[in-house]
């Protein structure tokens, strides 16, 4: 009989716990975490350089003071894939020689603090704008043929930069899925292989993930 209460206690007590978590609405819960992932787009000198690739990453959210504010923490990888530039004959050489084809693609790390404010869309629908500071880990790796090798050369820093974007979520049952773009630029300047007379470019390193992902 004591046995019996027991399992009959600790049923009632599962089944309780059960209901008060999925009582409890995606927008009232003080912790969201989510998955995302989609294409990354190069902006400024960097779009002459590259074009876009892959990015992913994760998130957690933390509920403010204020209904429609919510602080946000996000780490994403993403790449660049280069343009192939160089070749060609070598200067005196009387065209007999050519300069091997070169690539540089890109590899960012980053990590950023963001404040997201939303307002209603629809009824399961919002849209918000993002924006925040972060750490970013970049690293350039050029490939190029040298005689039958091939050749990867890398260099990276990691710089402090800023990010800002908009977004709309919707909202399914205890879950919600987003599609955001937003806009990063590091601080600093950064020096650009690529084709031209000068055989480079200089300025800040900007890109544009867009992205989809869920939010539980």
């Amino acid at each position: 009989m004591k046995r019996s209460s027991l399992v009959v206690a600790a049923a009632l007590m599962a089944l309780s716990a059960h209901a008060a978590l999925h009582a409890q609405s995606l927008p009232g819960r003080a912790t969201q975490v989510g998955v995302m992932g989609g294409f990354t787009l190069p902006a400024g000198v960097l779009a002459s350089s590259a074009y876009h690739a892959g990015n992913a990453g994760a998130l957690v959210t933390f509920r403010a003071p204020a209904s429609h504010l919510r602080f946000r923490l996000d780490g994403q990888w993403q790449r660049l894939t280069g343009n192939l530039y160089g070749g060609g004959p070598v200067p005196g050489t009387n065209g007999y020689s050519t300069a091997p084809f070169r690539r540089r693609d890109y590899r960012v790390l980053d990590a950023t603090a963001n404040a997201v404010y939303s307002g209603a869309l629809a009824r399961s629908a919002r849209v918000y704008v993002i924006g925040g500071v972060g750490v970013y880990d970049v690293r350039g790796t050029t490939h190029f043929q040298q005689g039958t090798l091939l050749v990867n050369e890398s260099s990276g820093a990691t710089r402090m930069g800023l990010n800002g974007g908009a977004g709309v979520s919707v909202r399914l049952g205890h879950l919600a899925t987003f599609i955001e773009a937003r806009y990063h630029r590091l601080l600093g300047s950064h020096a650009y292989e690529k084709d031209g007379v000068d055989g480079g470019a200089t300025g800040a390193f900007q890109i544009v993930p867009i992205s989809a992902g869920l939010i539980f």
